[in-house]
This record gives structure tokens, C-alpha cells and sequence, in this order.
């Protein structure tokens, strides 16, 4: 029989990430998008290009996932591509006036989000917390492109 208890942690961050997801969802049904597809938005607002690979490794996904989410906000309007004046085999994407509307309600939910997230905790908890998240994720990204 498995002994849940040995790995509590992992059960935790997996439930929590469903529910951070979950909740980014039900937020932005009004906008309607995903929460990956608010990320990849949040991308490239703070970036003004980027290109399908960089929105890949910023986004941690496969290509045919990104694509797919690509794919989706050029359909609704907030996203295009665009050829880098650099180099004409490099796509860029952008986001329409559409997409740059969109910069405040995504603050908001984020805001939101961290807000919920983060009830009951002191500022040194938080900080406490991100850092500690952040140190997981690291950890988890070294495995992951090779580097440990």
C-alpha cells in the first residue's frame, strides 16, 4: 500500500496548482481566455515580441501545445505574427490593440489570484513562500533541460 504521508508535499503543489488554475479559469471566463493563454498574453505584453520558441521555453510547454495557444489568440483577435525585420525566417508575435486591452483586467485577476492565495499570511510569510516556491521550481528546471 502507498504512504501518502511520504509524499505530502508533491500531492499538495499538484492540488494547489489545480486550484490556482481552476480559480484563473472561473476569473477569466469574462475576458474569455485560459489561464495558459492569460500567461502567454502576460508574455508578450512585457516583452512587445517574442517568438513562438521563446513563448515555448517562457511557458515551460511543448511546441504543439504552444502552437495550440497561439493558434487560439490569433483566432480571437489578440495576438499576431509578424516577420522580424532581423531575420525573414523568424516569426514574431504581438499583440493586437485587441490583446493590449487586456493588460488591466489580467492585473487585476492576478492580483486577485495572489491575494486569495496568499490570505492569512504575514508579508514575511509571503516572501517566505515565494522564495520557497521559486526554489522548487528551480529544482524542477534542472532536471528538466539537464542541468543538475
Amino acid at each position: 500500500m502507498i504512504d501518502s504521508s511520504k509524499f505530502k508535499t508533491t500531492t499538495l503543489l499538484v492540488q494547489l496548482g489545480n486550484a490556482v488554475t481552476n480559480y484563473r479559469n472561473v476569473k477569466m471566463e469574462d475576458i474569455d481566455l485560459t489561464s495558459v493563454q492569460s500567461d502567454a498574453i502576460i508574455a508578450l505584453l512585457r516583452r512587445q515580441s517574442i517568438t513562438a520558441t521563446e513563448l515555448k521555453e517562457h511557458l515551460r510547454l511543448s511546441q504543439s501545445t504552444t502552437a495550440g495557444i497561439i493558434s487560439r489568440l490569433e483566432t480571437k483577435g489578440l495576438i499576431c505574427r509578424a516577420i522580424d525585420k532581423d531575420d525573414a525566417r523568424k516569426a514574431l508575435l504581438r499583440t493586437t490593440e485587441e490583446g493590449k486591452k487586456l493588460e488591466e483586467p489580467l492585473k487585476e485577476i492576478a492580483l486577485d489570484v495572489q491575494t486569495c492565495l496568499t490570505d492569512g499570511m504575514s508579508e514575511s510569510e509571503v516572501c517566505e513562500f515565494d522564495r520557497l516556491l521559486q526554489k522548487a521550481l528551480d529544482n524542477l528546471n534542472q532536471i528538466r533541460t539537464g542541468k543538475n
